[in-house]
């Protein structure tokens, strides 16, 4: 392994640097578009989730907060007198929030419109990133052989 390595670092820079260059079209590329599809889906299951936790750790807020909103929706235009009994009226109607399937739905489409954009931007930073690691480690090792 490491005669291996050794023979790359003491390869010619006629033949090193082309076959640096492809390999990091070749594997960077490919790379690329693989983990920043990880981060996308890593980032939808972690907006999930907390939309989730906040759901079923806070009930009883997130409940107040949805029967304020749909309260305010029906209030508007009623006389004064009627807040009282349409806020009751409406707490009966929902005696609990539902799952906010909206917003994981919404959140799901976002990712979905956002995943294209990250892998053409993982075609184009990957193989940047891998051509600067393999000179980086070239470098590093020509300096401590």
């Amino acid at each position: 392994m490491q005669a291996v390595q050794r023979f790359i670092c003491r390869m010619p820079t006629i033949i090193f640097y082309p076959s640096i260059i492809l390999w990091s079209v070749l594997y960077g590329a490919i790379a690329g578009i693989f983990f920043k599809l990880v981060a996308v889906f890593e980032n939808w299951w972690a907006i999930n989730r907390l939309q989730l936790i906040l759901w079923k750790k806070y009930p009883q807020r997130s409940y107040q907060k949805y029967i304020t909103n749909i309260w305010s929706a029906q209030v508007k235009g009623q006389p004064v007198e009627m807040a009282d009994y349409l806020r009751h009226r409406v707490e009966q109607d929902h005696p609990s929030q539902p799952v906010p399937f909206l917003r994981l739905l919404i959140n799901t489409l976002a990712m979905i419109i956002v995943a294209p954009f990250m892998a053409i931007s993982g075609i184009v930073e990957g193989p940047l990133f891998v051509y600067k690691q393999s000179l980086r480690i070239r470098k590093h090792k020509l300096i401590s052989a």
